[in-house]
């Protein structure tokens, strides 16, 4: 695994999800964007130099209640073949219909576990080998 993207608004959250994908599956890089104009930058720039992303961790509540799903639409439309996986604290049904039209990888209710990550991370096919260190 080389290299994953965090977009999280909460600080703590974000060293939470990070402190974890480290002990679970060690990845290479670990980016942290706080907002969705920081996580457009760091796609742009993983573009100019040729480093692609292997996966992002995308809160749904960013800066306004659910507007991570525009950016999830974006990511699939972008990037087909990039997992997502939507960490968030919205277990409503309606919002969770919501989420998975837009076909995010993984859904992960917080609070955040060990236990919850490597049974999300385990249905993303990226993960199912034992994964690059």
């Amino acid at each position: 695994m080389k290299s994953i993207l965090i977009i999280e608004d909460n600080k703590v959250m974000a060293q939470i999800l990070a402190q974890l994908l480290r002990n679970s599956i060690q990845p290479k890089t670990l980016l942290h964007a706080s907002s969705i104009v920081q996580a457009e930058t760091i796609f742009m720039k993983s573009q100019l130099v040729g480093n692609s992303l292997d996966c992002v961790f995308l809160d749904l509540n960013l800066n306004m209640p659910l507007d991570g799903l525009a950016l999830l639409s974006r990511i699939k439309q972008e990037y087909p073949n990039l997992p997502v996986i939507v960490v968030t604290a919205e277990n409503e049904m309606e919002t969770v219909k919501k989420v998975i039209s837009h076909k995010p990888d993984g859904y992960i209710v917080k609070p955040l576990s060990m236990q919850k990550l490597n049974q999300c991370l385990a249905k993303v096919s990226i993960f199912q080998l034992d994964t690059e260190k």
